[in-house]
């Protein structure tokens, strides 16, 4: 007698696709936030300056935004397994060749070469899940997938950290970029398409074929080009809305615990025991319940695309705690109020990237979103930039007061180019 859960299993694969991508954001994260957490051992024992540091974060974003123009045109044209699959195996290996780094231009060269192969996880990703799940669950199952990126960084500063003061930092390169190639066997076996996977029932086949639609039917289901989508301005407006509100992500990224380090004096030990909590905040509360109370907002008939933009307004009123993050004298307060900010991002995210979903066939979200990346990622390149001559010039203050207020700025952006035009008279 077969029991429930195993039941369960067996009639809901799509969930097991979404557990697989999360792998990928969190395999994802830790090659990503590995240089994050050993930036302070790094520049002292490669004479990285703060500004050379900042150099080094913009080549990845800089190699970020090429790799989205690439690779969201690749997804749609070569399909989800091959794609993913050999952007893993690429970013892994350079993971791995971090360990070799003599000095910040040779840990540039990698950093950019991680950018080109990490670029096609989120088009990826979300093209996946437009292929696999229906509109009424792609908040949920988009958040479990874009908050495993943080998940990522969660789990970061302890592991990494953890190998580094056990085996140094080259070590923690090697070990943490290998990680990858485990996740690639298991996507090349278990992944195909809902039209081709042998292990779907038939009924959760034509479940998720009848009911994954809910893009806009007057567009052809096919590639587009990139002026095509651009053509749209709501397809604009979220692109913009990238522009300015990644580079809060970045911030997080990789100067918060540089922040923890410099101005609240964690230990890379204090690191690795504390270093993660503000991270945990998008994959435990904001993601997860941005990305749920917007399907339920779906399933009660708001329109997915209102249902979106409310719970990006929500989170884009909570990021202007920001400012008591950083004025705070109290060390414990401040670690909250990154907390907060850092849930009101995740919430944000899911919403931003399930609304990429729904504006465009399913042959062009990967397309959009890599649109988006690019915007995010040039955003994040002049943020970048700045951050690193203002914190060596004037701290961490102006930095944090400015990344506050993105989210508002952005999301008035977004809601003034879906404004439709009044009627003639």
């Amino acid at each position: 007698m077969v029991s429930r859960p195993l039941q369960f299993i067996r009639g809901h694969k799509r969930w097991l696709i979404v557990v697989m991508l999360a792998g990928f954001g969190i395999v994802n994260y830790l090659d990503r936030q590995a240089l994050s957490v050993l930036a302070p051992t790094l520049r002292k024992e490669l004479g990285i300056s703060t500004e050379q540091y900042s150099y080094i974060v913009s080549t990845f974003l800089t190699a970020y935004a090429i790799g989205y123009a690439i690779t969201g045109r690749m997804l749609d044209r070569i399909g989800v397994k091959l794609g993913l699959a050999l952007a893993l195996a690429f970013w892994s290996l350079v993971g791995m060749g971090h360990a070799a780094a003599i000095g910040w231009v040779s840990l540039a060269t990698a950093r950019f070469l991680l950018g080109l192969g990490q670029a096609a996880n989120s088009p990826g990703g979300m093209k996946a899940l437009a292929e696999w799940i229906p509109p009424r669950e792609r908040g949920l199952c988009s958040a479990i997938f874009s908050n495993s990126n943080s998940l990522g960084s969660v789990l970061a500063p302890p592991i990494v950290a953890g190998l580094a003061l056990w085996l140094g930092w080259r070590w923690a390169f090697l070990i943490v970029g290998a990680a990858g190639f485990l996740l690639l066997a298991l996507w090349w076996w278990f992944y195909d398409s809902p039209e081709q996977h042998r292990g779907l029932t038939e009924a959760e086949r034509n479940h998720i074929l009848r009911h994954r639609g809910a893009a806009p039917a007057a567009k052809p289901d096919q590639p587009a080009s990139y002026w095509t989508i651009l053509s749209d301005r709501t397809c604009l407006g979220l692109c913009l809305t990238r522009f300015f509100t990644d580079p809060f992500a970045y911030f997080i990224a990789f100067w918060l615990i540089d922040y923890f380090q410099t101005v609240r004096h964690f230990s890379l030990q204090t690191v690795a025991m504390l270093g993660w909590v503000p991270y945990l905040a998008s994959p435990l509360f904001g993601g997860p319940l941005g990305g749920a109370l917007g399907d339920l907002m779906v399933r009660r008939g708001i329109e997915p695309r209102v249902a979106r933009m409310r719970m990006m307004f929500a989170a884009a009123c909570l990021t202007p705690v920001a400012l008591l993050a950083v004025h705070t004298d109290m060390t414990w307060l401040a670690v909250a109020m990154c907390f907060v900010m850092v849930a009101a991002n995740g919430c944000w995210s899911v919403n931003k990237l399930t609304l990429a979903t729904e504006l465009v066939p399913r042959s062009q979200v990967a397309s959009l979103v890599s649109l988006g990346g690019i915007a995010g990622s040039l955003g994040g390149i002049v943020s970048t930039l700045a951050a690193g001559k203002l914190i060596a010039t004037v701290g961490y203050v102006p930095v944090f007061t400015g990344v506050g207020f993105l989210h508002l700025t952005a999301f008035t952006i977004l809601y003034l180019m879906q404004r439709r035009p009044a009627p003639a008279t």
